[in-house]
């Protein structure tokens, strides 16, 4: 069996794609780790009915929106404690989510204005926005509420009258007393608003960074899932040749016989997936532990299970496929199905609960979960994801060699 492993090992390493994979997909995991961006808005519930803050006027605000909320862009010329207050209390409503672009010391003209709506209305999706002029202050003083700001429908949502009469409502509160200490003595005699997140409730509690390095962690297990995969239809490729040729009829027919056979093919895809990780392992000197979120010990102890995983699952599969372009696809549709629906690429919090169902049975919703629990410094991490990978290899292994068992009743084996 010995023999067996080194050979196939030997014909492996000659493989020209082999080498493509399992160094070009570390590669791209490790720079995919390096680039720094800001995915938080897709992961995070917006329910504190707080302000969001832009980095300027042409920032998107539909990357915060998505869950059913009514989206108002604000561009704040003011940004004086009324125009705060104001906006404050259209956030903490519950019914809208402000998005806020601070305009304070710029000269915003009406042509300015007008081109903006313009290409947010086209390359944006909005409920509404809100201009408040710079003497915002002055107008609601002097009790001129239609020039205190300007507000522009930009959907057929019927909350738009809603809005309005918000708008209303607050901006008469504030010309009949504009004294923001006199309006929050008002809100403080009123009875107070529980928020309960139900959504949530059982979501693990991440900051801003951790939720971003999340999401790049799980661009990152693609990258890595797909390089293991392939690297494991290559075993699966040797086993289809070795079985078209009769070279697996002789060995049955010595010693050896079909279990150790396919045994050594199992420790092949296990010294891959060590060649893959080791790969993996020299990529992280070139990050820092900050860019990963976590020791790398920990990183890459969590690759080298992943990949042990779905080297086995591809090779597995391609060998009952027993055909090498069947093997190649179906070792895609693996990649494709088991990173889409374990939430590599986005979130499944508000999904049907069949595909949520569904995220469960592939392994790296776990390994997402693992990395979750690593981040909030849970110590059952470790023990939970080697129970994964010990309960997804037995279940592998054992519907493996029952398929293996109805493949070779059909003539999988004979030359």
């Amino acid at each position: 069996m010995k023999t067996l492993t080194k050979t196939s090992l030997k014909l492996l390493i000659r493989t020209k794609a082999f080498w493509f994979f399992m160094l070009l997909m570390p590669m791209l995991s490790t720079l995919i780790l390096k680039i720094k961006f800001d995915s938080s808005a897709a992961y995070t519930d917006n329910y504190k009915e707080e302000i969001i803050e832009l980095s300027d006027s042409d920032a998107k605000v539909a990357y915060n929106g998505g869950k059913g909320e009514f989206v108002i862009k604000v561009y704040d010329a003011s940004k004086s404690e009324l125009s705060e207050y104001l906006l404050e209390k259209i956030a903490k409503s519950g019914m809208f989510l402000v998005c806020r672009a601070d305009l304070t010391g710029k000269n915003v003209s009406a042509d300015f204005m007008k081109k903006q709506l313009e290409r947010d209305g086209f390359e944006d999706k909005m409920g509404a926005a809100i201009y408040i002029p710079a003497d915002f202050d002055e107008q609601v003083t002097g009790g001129n509420p239609d020039k205190a700001l300007t507000l522009y429908v930009l959907s057929e949502d019927t909350r738009e009258s809603v809005l309005e009469s918000e708008l209303s409502l607050q901006l008469g509160r504030i010309i009949k007393n504009p004294s923001v200490k006199y309006l929050q003595e008002e809100d403080d005699r009123l009875p107070e608003k529980e928020l309960i997140s139900v959504a949530a409730g059982s979501q693990r509690e991440l900051s801003q960074k951790q939720t971003n390095q999340r999401s790049q962690m799980g661009y990152a297990f693609a990258f890595m899932t797909l390089g293991f995969v392939f690297c494991g239809i290559f075993v699966a490729h040797a086993c289809i040749r070795e079985q078209k040729e009769g070279v697996f009829t002789r060995l049955t027919l010595t010693k050896i016989g079909a279990f150790k056979y396919f045994f050594s093919k199992f420790a092949v895809a296990a010294l891959v997936s060590v060649m893959t990780t080791g790969v993996m392992a020299v990529c992280t000197l070139f990050i820092s532990t900050d860019d990963i979120g976590m020791s790398r010990l920990s990183f890459i102890g969590m690759i080298f299970m992943m990949g042990l995983i779905f080297c086995t699952l591809s090779m597995i599969v391609g060998i009952l496929m027993g055909d090498i372009m069947g093997a190649n696809v179906a070792a895609f549709t693996i990649w494709c199905i088991s990173a889409l629906l374990s939430g590599l690429y986005f979130p499944l919090n508000y999904t049907s609960n069949a595909l949520k169902l569904a995220s469960y049975l592939m392994p790296q919703k776990w390994f997402l979960e693992g990395t979750e629990m690593i981040f909030v410094g849970d110590k059952g991490a470790s023990f939970m994801i080697l129970c994964t990978t010990v309960a997804f290899l037995a279940v592998i292994l054992s519907l493996g060699s029952l398929g293996l068992k109805v493949k070779r009743t059909d003539g999988w084996g004979n030359a």
